[in-house]
């Protein structure tokens, strides 16, 4: 079933074949019985309209068909071959016309019956004229169809052609002969203008020459509009049938996660979208380097390169330049000298990413990708929990301490606890002394392995 763009569409072609059978009809009756080559170039003139609207009822019928297994943009050309072929039969008659126009200037003579009728018929195609060509742009601005703005440039040039006519027939009638050949050629200048106007703009369409520069910044902005995008790297854009096709190849921060920059080319092709309709748009993305890239980033970015898993990494600035220490991951399965390429293939990445690099320290570890076998300990009876907690709660800046849970894994007993701190020490004190605390309780109960605090504010308890 045809859609709703598609029926108005060929309601304003089909309107246009209508009118132009009628005017063909009627000016072609009253150009012989007068005489006038004005009238009858109008005539041929309205008789390559009716050629020229049904080419345009076709076009607009093909171009609305969906894209297909051969047609991968759709049938949007056809409009732009309608109104090249309109081109060309304008400008055939154009040519005839004039041709007749000089004969009868320079080498003959013929008698012109300016009659009520001659007037009726120009005055009737102007009127029919008028309202057609703003049904035809009405249709044509709301759905971008070069057929249709063809059509409505066409007869909206008709209306000024007519105009010549009947400036012709008031010269006839008052003796001046000339006046019918000299308006036909006036008619001839201005179908030839336009012509060549159109058809200037349909080859455009056919050679894929880029659209309107406003609508091509447009789309420029709109892509560029999101904060994340570092640059904009190609962008193509073509009309077909008044449908825009847009590819464009946009740089996205390389450390963006994957599933951050497919939203983020969903949200860029929206916004294309959203510039105006009929727009198709494929947004290709390329990871680039961004200036606010840290030491550790550019550290991780190796480690994905060369398909690594780290954790652990700290960077110190030195005189001497970076000191990098990281925990590379293995399995237990590999051997020593597996694992030492790893980390040898590791190291030249940190180097080709981080230039002003002293000493690199990779320990190599074991896998932590999954979950370690532990077991819940309850300390009932025993005095380590109070112990911990009373040590905690007598550091700087600690409030109160909760949640205190003991694990028993391979490694040894580990303990993680809560920690509410003073709101008026900063972060970076905080994160201070939980380093502190978590260094320190090792040392103090030697039974444990490894301490673990997660501090909030004290209003949070």
């Amino acid at each position: 079933m045809t859609n709703s763009p598609s029926r108005e569409k060929i309601g304003a072609a089909l309107s246009s074949v209508i009118a132009a059978i009628f005017l063909t009809i009627f000016k072609l009756i009253v150009g012989i019985t007068t005489g006038s080559l004005g009238i009858l170039s109008e005539a041929a003139h309205s008789g390559l309209d009716l050629m020229a609207a049904g080419m345009t009822l076709f076009a607009v019928r093909a171009a609305d068909k969906p894209a297909d297994s051969e047609h991968h943009y759709g049938h949007g050309k056809f409009e732009n071959i309608s109104a090249l072929f309109e081109t060309l039969l304008l400008l055939v008659t154009c040519f005839l016309i004039a041709r007749e126009a000089i004969n009868r200037l320079l080498f003959k003579s013929v008698e012109i019956d300016v009659t009520t009728w001659s007037f009726v018929v120009m005055f009737t195609s102007i009127a029919i004229d008028f309202t057609r060509a703003r049904i035809l742009s009405r249709a044509a601005k709301k759905y971008h169809s070069q057929a249709l703005e063809a059509d409505a440039l066409h007869f909206s040039t008709d209306i000024l052609s007519s105009s010549v006519v009947i400036f012709g027939l008031i010269g006839a009638r008052f003796g001046f002969s000339f006046a019918d050949p000299v308006s036909a050629l006036g008619v001839s200048i201005i179908v030839v203008v336009i012509s060549l106007r159109l058809g200037k703009r349909s080859i455009d369409v056919l050679v894929d020459r880029s659209p309107d520069k406003n609508l091509v910044e447009k789309i420029r902005q709109a892509a560029l509009q999101s904060k994340e995008v570092e640059k904009l790297k190609s962008l193509r854009v073509r009309d077909s049938g008044g449908r825009v096709f847009v590819d464009m190849v946009v740089g996205l921060p390389r450390l963006l996660p994957f599933e951050q920059a497919h939203s983020l080319v969903d949200e860029i092709e929206r916004r294309v979208r959203a510039v105006r309709d009929g727009i198709d748009v494929v947004v290709h993305a390329e990871p680039v380097a961004t200036n606010d890239e840290t030491a550790i980033d550019k550290v991780r970015l190796a480690a994905n390169q060369t398909e690594n898993k780290i954790h652990e990494v700290e960077v110190f600035s030195t005189e001497k330049g970076l000191v990098v220490d990281l925990h590379l991951e293995v399995e237990d399965a590999e051997t020593i000298e597996a694992a030492h390429e790893k980390a040898d293939e590791l190291e030249g990445a940190i180097r080709s990413h981080l230039k002003s690099v002293d000493h690199i320290f990779i320990h190599i570890d074991k896998s932590t990708q999954a979950p370690m076998r532990a077991t819940s300990v309850s300390l009932l009876g025993s005095d380590l929990p109070e112990a911990i907690e009373n040590y905690v709660r007598s550091m700087r800046g600690v409030v109160s301490c909760s949640d205190l849970h003991f694990t028993e894994s391979d490694s040894g007993l580990r303990a993680a606890m809560t920690c509410q701190f003073d709101e008026t020490f900063s972060l970076a004190e905080t994160v201070r002394i939980v380093n502190e605390l978590e260094e320190n309780i090792t040392k103090e109960f030697p039974q444990i392995f490894r301490a673990v605090i997660h501090q909030e504010p004290a209003s949070h308890q």
